[in-house]
């Protein structure tokens, strides 16, 4: 025994036979079925034919069943002993190795290679233990897996594909050589007819440009406010090509479409602001030939012949970087912007400011008309309240257009000013500042109301001095009020009265006094009558009638006048009483 560590198959020992075939070994069913047949069958599925050259395959031949002429089992052949040898009519054979057990040795492989000799290995290992013929039998016919050990002819094909291969390359090489030729002539007639083309388009544009020359150097009128209004955005004077108007108009036409109110705001989030957007907004201001995309080729033809002009993207794309550069808009990705943050705020309280400017505007506007409205058709007739509008009022030192924009002090101030026109229009008293407004004529009306006004305001005045003057001095008011005043003595005190309200409230402050005066008098008189009567009752008590008449009416030297005249309070009565007898006063008490 010899062991054996082959490559193909598990580590095992075999039986010593120096190269050659135990024919003494005993066989396996599946090993002597598979001869039977193909010695009674004579025919054999054989596998594909594959050509082979340089990692490129072709099936020459498929595989197919093949009939034999006659087969020869385990006959020595030279050195070594094939399971089976198939013979075709002419003669051709093919060796078949039945792999049960194990795969084809090294030296028979080594033989049949250096002898040519054509042979295939069907594989029925799974076989090995089987007890169907039939089985085994169809297996080898057909079924198991098989594959060339050797094919004499298997060169002759490899070098037919290698020629083959080779023919195809050749074949591909010249197609491409061509290919290539033809490529070129046809990139040589493209680039004639693109330098051409370019050259047509250039000269097309430059004819284009000269046609429109003659605008390009008036700047619009309406540019002046825009201007002011965007005093700091970095304008571009740099020369350009492909435009209608003067450079500033289609800068102002941006600036309008991106930046002003509301438009900005819809271009802070929502829009975003390209090169290729703005074109857009001034297509209308460019030349017609520069509204379509221009070549590089072109472009460089223009530069040659403009130099140092930019053509209407370039331009536009110049000026939007500026205006990123000046803080109006944020780059949001590559050749795109929004409008920025801090410029969108203040645009927004620069837009509330104008509105509250525009509604103070509007407010003076609509209170002048309806004070106009109240005067006579000839006084308002050739008055224009627009152009008053605009009119510089040097009461206010500014024109009422401007008050109302600024909406500081100084328009406060005028406000107040014109709600005293507006009083002087509603019947009001007299103002000084007319601001301006046809109101002469108010001014007259307004004057004689005031004097009509101060006349009945005396009538009123005398009148209510006259009736609280008799309700407080009764029979004495005429008397009173026909007496100098104190205040100045050649005027009654009616006529002071009348002169204003505080001589009224003068002259009240005096009626006052007279009537308490009087009313003191009043109470002097009633209380002295009182207290005569008390004295007369007391002195009747001791005189009889005679004599108590002269008591009251005679003069006493205590008294220096009579008793009746000297009783006038509770104090002198108790003086007169003093004077009666004490005797007779001791009966009085």
């Amino acid at each position: 025994m010899v062991a054996k560590k082959g490559p193909k198959q598990l580590h095992h020992f075999a039986h010593h036979n120096k190269g050659i075939a135990c024919s003494h070994v005993a066989e396996t069913n599946a090993h002597i079925w598979a001869k039977q047949v193909l010695e009674r069958e004579k025919r054999l599925t054989i596998p594909p034919i594959v050509a082979e050259h340089g990692g490129h395959t072709e099936i020459v031949s498929p595989a197919k069943v093949y009939v034999f002429a006659h087969a020869r089992l385990e006959k020595r052949l030279d050195t070594i002993v094939p399971d089976v040898v198939l013979f075709t009519e002419d003669g051709t054979q093919l060796i078949v190795e039945v792999r049960v057990t194990h795969a084809c040795e090294e030296a028979k492989l080594t033989k049949l290679k250096n002898d040519g000799l054509s042979s295939i290995e069907i594989d029925l290992r799974r076989f090995r233990t089987s007890t169907d013929q039939t089985a085994v039998e169809e297996a080898l016919l057909t079924s198991a897996p098989r594959e060339w050990l050797m094919n004499a002819k298997q060169a002759l094909f490899n070098t037919r594909l290698r020629d083959q291969l080779a023919a195809e390359a050749a074949r591909k090489a010249k197609e491409a050589e061509d290919r290539a030729k033809r490529m070129a002539a046809a990139e040589a007639d493209k680039a004639r007819r693109e330098h051409e083309a370019v050259a047509r388009s250039a000269d097309r544009l430059i004819r284009a440009v000269r046609e429109n020359r003659r605008n390009l150097r008036r700047v619009p009128e309406q540019m002046e406010a825009l201007l002011n209004e965007f005093y700091d955005v970095p304008w571009s004077q740099a020369p350009t090509v492909g435009f209608t108007v003067h450079p500033l108009a289609w800068q102002a036409e941006i600036v309008t479409a991106f930046l002003t109110y509301p438009n900005a705001l819809d271009y802070q989030w929502a829009d975003h602001i390209s090169t290729g957007v703005a074109l857009t907004k001034i297509s209308h201001l460019l030349i017609p030939a520069f509204r379509d995309r221009i070549s590089e080729q072109v472009r460089r033809k223009l530069r040659d012949e403009l130099p140092g002009h930019y053509v209407p993207d370039e331009a536009v794309e110049r000026f939007l970087d500026g205006l990123a550069g000046a803080g109006y808009l944020w780059p949001t990705r590559d050749g795109e912007f929004c409008v920025a943050q801090e410029y969108a705020d203040r645009l927004s309280e620069r837009e509330r400011r104008r509105q509250a400017s525009q509604r103070r505007c509007d407010d003076v506007k609509q209170r002048v008309a309806v004070v106009l409205a109240r005067l006579p058709k000839v006084e308002q007739a050739e008055f224009d309240l627009e152009n008053w509008f605009t009119t510089h009022l040097r009461s206010q030192n500014g024109e009422p257009r401007a008050l109302c924009w600024l909406g500081d002090e100084s328009f406060r101030n005028f406000e107040r000013a014109l709600k005293r026109v507006e009083l002087l229009s509603e019947g009001g008293p007299v103002t000084e500042e007319l601001l301006g407004l046809p109101l002469p004529g108010e001014v007259t009306r307004a004057q004689i109301r005031e004097r009509d006004k101060l006349v009945r305001a005396a009538s009123q005045r005398r009148s209510s001095l006259a009736d609280a003057a008799q309700a407080e001095l009764g029979e004495e008011a005429d008397a009173w009020l026909s007496s100098a005043s104190q205040d100045d003595e050649e005027l009654t005190w009616i006529d002071q009265a009348g002169l204003d309200d505080l001589s009224y409230q003068r002259v009240r402050g005096a009626l006052a006094a007279a009537s308490a005066k009087r009313q003191a008098a009043i109470r002097a008189r009633n209380e002295a009558s009182s207290r005569r009567i008390a004295l007369r009752e007391a002195a009747g008590k001791i005189y009889d009638q005679d004599h108590l008449e002269v008591f009251l009416r005679a003069s006493h030297p205590r008294l220096g006048k009579s008793p009746l005249d000297h009783c006038v309070d509770q104090r002198t009565l108790q003086e007169c009483l003093a004077l009666l007898p004490r005797i007779r006063r001791a009966r009085l008490r």
